[in-house]
């Protein structure tokens, strides 16, 4: 496979090529397995997902840049989507050239599903990763009338962790001690009985040590508030374990079985000791996530694919603004993607269709919307500052904002190579709440992300050298794609790591191909070869 037919070949700043104009004529006169609209992270994912499985694939982005709503600006290119006034200038930011800003930064589970996505298709080798070094979680002050400002505190996950943490009791110290040597110690997939009577007959349970012995736990048919009422944990225990650790995004964790808390408590725990060294279960790769769709390019070019973006090789657009639109066959299923050259409208011939939301006009559905601030600063938090941290995430549970759903705080760094020496870019995001009409971004960014604008205007905090904001509207396609072979994405949430998008990914995988992928076994194998 080639990312370039054999006529016209030149570089595109990234190191990757480009399809000259004839060229992009014979790719679509070509028949593919699949067509995939968009270069953002989740069609780039599903483009390498099915390459690796024998899929011929031709991707396609209406810009002429990699990574649509994801992608990853240059601080030119920063400064010039939020009309920030003065050029920047290196006086003040540092060396320009080590800027690298994510769109939709997100930090990787180390043990999550994207790793070992990253690991079967081998993208990984294109990439280079390091671990982020803290997790927090936000507690808001005692009295919010007071003026005090809340707190960020280590996630407290170890023993000496616990030991030391301010968020816990003394007493709670020890229960919490307990809890966490019992997620790390059971297996979620081999129950240790069954009950034998009673209303949970025949029912899988599983074993804690309680007051009078062992005491059998049915997590299948518990759900996440009787778990915990079980276990006796604090409230604000409980709030940072299902909110921190288990990623819940409100409280949905109540409602939910038991047996799913306790595997996503699992999934963090283990990602803490994924590799050697670890003080958070996060990963990020160097230079950011714009990285991410250039692998995943390479990797469909190695297996038979074609990307094309919006460039012809003297600069002039490929494809105009009513190009990309779909073709359906006479059963109502999707036929082709249509480009326009002149009059002539020339076909790429595909069963298959993939793509973000922004290519499928009627075929979505609005799902909210989020809103973002990113603010460019001198010195990390003060509380990074006392544990060594460059880079960190911060959640704050939406009850300690006064809200319902979480805020989420992305910091990074010089140590992962998106900012010069001693500056770093932050972002804060949430789903938006209130009413917007009339007001602008900076405003509906205020009133929704207030609890942590404030870590940045409290004393002594690090005061924004440039502060932008942000806020785009989401969506959900309307149906799964299985009927017509049309598959959507979801829009990226305000989440500051992958879990949701990887999910989101996998379910798509599996309606596309009719297939489950089973990744532990999937990764463990490309391991073996390598």
């Amino acid at each position: 496979g080639t990312l370039l037919a054999s006529i016209g070949r030149r570089r595109h700043s990234s190191g990757l090529l480009l399809l000259a104009m004839d060229d992009w004529k014979a790719a679509f006169g070509e028949e593919w397995d699949a067509v995939v609209l968009g270069t953002g992270m989740k069609e780039c994912l599903l483009s390498g997902l099915l390459s690796v499985a024998g899929k011929k694939v031709l991707h396609l982005d209406r810009n002429d840049y990699y990574g649509g709503a994801s992608a990853s600006l240059d601080i030119n290119q920063l400064f010039e989507k939020f009309q920030a006034g003065a050029p920047p200038s290196e006086a003040e930011l540092g060396k320009l050239r080590d800027w690298a800003v994510d769109m939709v930064p997100k930090f990787i589970m180390a043990g999550g599903q994207l790793v070992k996505v990253l690991i079967h298709t081998k993208t990984a080798n294109y990439m280079e990763f390091k671990a982020v070094d803290g997790s927090y979680c936000y507690r808001a002050p005692k009295a919010r009338s007071s003026g005090e400002f809340g707190r960020v505190h280590k996630v407290p996950l170890t023993p000496k962790e616990a030991l030391s943490s301010s968020m816990l009791s003394m007493l709670e110290k020890g229960r919490m001690g307990k809890f966490t040597m019992w997620v790390a110690s059971i297996d979620c997939g081999k129950p240790e009985g069954f009950f034998e009577d009673g209303s949970f007959r025949d029912m899988p349970y599983w074993t804690r040590v309680g007051m009078t012995g062992r005491k059998k736990m049915p997590l299948t048919q518990w759900n996440g508030d009787q778990f915990f009422k079980d276990w006796g944990l604090e409230a604000g225990t409980i709030e940072f374990l299902t909110h921190v650790c288990a990623l819940y995004r409100d409280e949905s964790w109540r409602s939910a079985p038991a047996l799913e808390v306790v595997s996503r408590m699992q999934l963090y725990l283990e990602s803490r000791t994924r590799f050697a060294g670890m003080t958070s279960p996060y990963l990020y790769p160097l230079f950011g996530l714009g990285e991410l769709p250039q692998a995943f390019a390479r990797l469909a070019a190695v297996h038979g694919g074609t990307y094309m973006l919006n460039r012809d090789l003297d600069g002039s657009p490929v494809f105009g603004p009513n190009d990309l639109s779909l073709e359906y066959a006479e059963d109502g299923t999707v036929a082709g993607v249509v480009n326009h050259d002149g009059e002539e409208a020339v076909v790429a011939r595909t069963k298959t269709v993939v793509g973000d939301p922004s290519y499928f006009a009627g075929k979505t559905k609005p799902t909210g919307s989020v809103v973002r601030a990113i603010a460019l600063l001198d010195a990390p938090l003060a509380e990074m500052e006392k544990d060594g941290a460059s880079s960190c995430q911060v959640i704050f549970p939406a009850a300690q904002c006064g809200r319902c759903n979480d805020l989420y705080l992305f910091l990074c760094s010089n140590a992962h190579k998106v900012a010069p020496a001693g500056k770093y870019v932050a972002f804060l995001s949430t789903k938006v709440e209130g009413p917007t009409q009339g007001m602008s971004n900076e405003q509906i960014a205020h009133r929704e992300l207030a609890a942590g604008l404030a870590l940045f205007t409290r004393p002594g905090a690090p005061m924004p050298l440039h502060l932008f904001y942000d806020a785009y509207p989401t969506y959900a396609p309307l149906t799964n794609g299985t009927k017509d072979r049309v598959f959507i994405s979801e829009s990226f949430d305000a989440t500051s790591h992958f879990e949701t998008a990887i999910n989101d990914v996998l379910d798509m995988y599996q309606r596309i191909t009719g297939e489950t992928l089973n990744l532990d076994a999937l990764a463990a194998a490309a391991s073996a070869e390598q």
